[in-house]
Parts: C-alpha cells; structure tokens; sequence
C-alpha cells in the first residue's frame, strides 16, 4: 500500500476519536494490507502498536508508510515497535511479547491477524503437506498468541482484548477450501474457550468473520470468474475493503467493547445470514 492508499483507508484525521490513547497494542501479520490498515487506524486513535511480521522488508515498509500519520512533535520509535518473527516458534511468540512489555510497559491487545490461504482445490487433491502448513500458520500460531498475550495481561494486571481474524468461511462450509475453512473454525473453539478462561483476567477474547476483503492474497485464491461470482452474490454489491475491518479492530480494542467477549462479528456485507 502506499502513503495515498493508507490515507483512503482512513476516515481524515479529525473525524477519530482517540480512544485508545495510552494503550498499546500488538498486531500480527502487520505487514499484509489488513495488518497496516489497521495499524493506520490504531495509531491516529492514539495506539502504540508492537507490529509482528514474518517479513523484515514488509516491516520496513509499513513503518515508512505509517511515519506521515504520527504528529509533528511524536518520534516514530516512541510509538511502534516492529519485530521480525516466525509466529508458529513458541519462544518467537514469548520473545516479541516480553519486547512489547518491555518497551511500552503495558500490553493492552493483541491483534492475531496472521493468516494464508490458498487456490481453491478439491478435498481429494488436497495433500496432507498442505494440511500441516495451514493448521501450523492458521491454528498453531492463534494458540500461542492467546497463550502468551493472556499471560502478560495477567500478569500486567490490567485486563486486555485479544481479537482473532477468522473468516465467514470459519461460520459456513466452503467448497474448495477445506483446510482453510477447518482452521478458521477453530478460530472460534480456540476463542470460546479463552473467553470462558480468561475473562476472570479481565481480558475479553472475540473473533471477527470477514467476507472477502479486497487484498491480494484474496485475489490470489480465485478465479476472476469466481471472484465475478462472489461479488454478484454480495447483498451489498462488493467486496470488503481494508478499512471495514480496522473499525472493527479498533472498536473491540477499545473500551467501547468493554463487555464483549467469546463473541463474533461478521463483516461480511450480508453475504452470511443467521
């Protein structure tokens, strides 16, 4: 994304509130378009944000992107952090959480918003290779993000919100996805559980259900005559867009959703309807 298209992902400036002034949060996947919109919104609604990527260039390049968003008389390294790691390495996942307290001195919440997919195939094409990738990527990594951002809220004291990206295909079978769709189910066992368990904390665990969002890894799963398909199904006539998800993000990270938790949120333009 460049510095234009971060801008249009955002209502103008004077129109946030600042909300989340004074917390800090951690997203996963941040440098993916859902990631950095979302790290848009957070920082101009007063965010320090701990950024967690895979990718030192993506890194790299969301702060670049990010750095006309922070006021004048703000330092940029006084409010994001960006760390480089491998999100299913436990002692990656325990390391980036301990430099996030470590920096900021609080942990308020965590992100998850790390993901993949993959080009649609049928149920017997699909190979037990592709199977261990995405439960590792998709699951593994969500249960050690819970595990060890409820332990520093815990341990903080402070309660906290930790949101999970699942996906309408994590509410509803979807043919020619059937890992992807398996691992984002278990989005909302894993998030359940975690609420029932760690709202004694004070911490608040929720899943948001996405329809497709308009990013490139979406773009990458289909077809253009699916992608046609899908859209013409849609009650209201696109696809997401980046900043219908950092909204969301930014409500449930903030003390608006303070008596929010174990639930789910569809964005999902009507498409899924129960």
């Amino acid at each position: 994304m460049s510095v234009n298209e971060v801008r249009s992902a955002l209502l103008p400036a004077q129109s946030h509130s600042q909300r989340l002034i004074g917390k800090v949060v951690l997203i996963t996947g941040a440098g993916g378009s859902i990631g950095l919109a979302t790290a848009s919104r957070l920082l101009q609604e007063g965010a320090s944000l701990s950024l967690v990527d895979i990718s030192s260039e993506a890194l790299e390049s969301a702060k670049s992107k990010l750095q006309p968003l922070v006021a004048p008389d703000d330092l940029l390294d006084s409010r994001i952090l960006t760390i480089c790691a491998d999100i299913t390495k436990e002692k990656e996942v325990e390391d980036f959480t301990k430099l996030t307290v470590d920096k900021f001195g609080r942990f308020d919440c965590a992100f998850l918003n790390a993901g993949i997919s993959y080009s649609s195939t049928s149920i017997f094409d699909t190979t037990v290779e592709s199977y261990d990738k995405i439960m590792e990527v998709n699951v593994k990594s969500a249960f050690l993000g819970i595990k060890h951002s409820g332990k520093a809220m815990r341990d903080l004291g402070n309660g906290g919100s930790i949101i999970l990206t699942s996906s309408i295909a994590g509410l509803r079978g979807t043919p020619g996805l059937i890992l992807y769709s398996g691992s984002k189910f278990a989005l909302r066992g894993l998030a359940l559980t975690a609420a029932s368990e760690l709202g004694q904390h004070g911490i608040r665990v929720n899943t948001i259900h996405p329809s497709g969002v308009d990013t490139p890894m979406f773009r990458a799963t289909w077809s253009e005559e699916k992608l046609e398909e899908l859209r013409r199904n849609m009650p209201l006539g696109r696809f997401a867009e980046v900043d219908d998800i950092s909204g969301v993000v930014a409500f449930l990270a903030s003390n608006d959703s303070k008596f929010m938790t174990g639930g789910f949120l569809k964005i999902d333009g009507g498409c899924v309807s129960f």
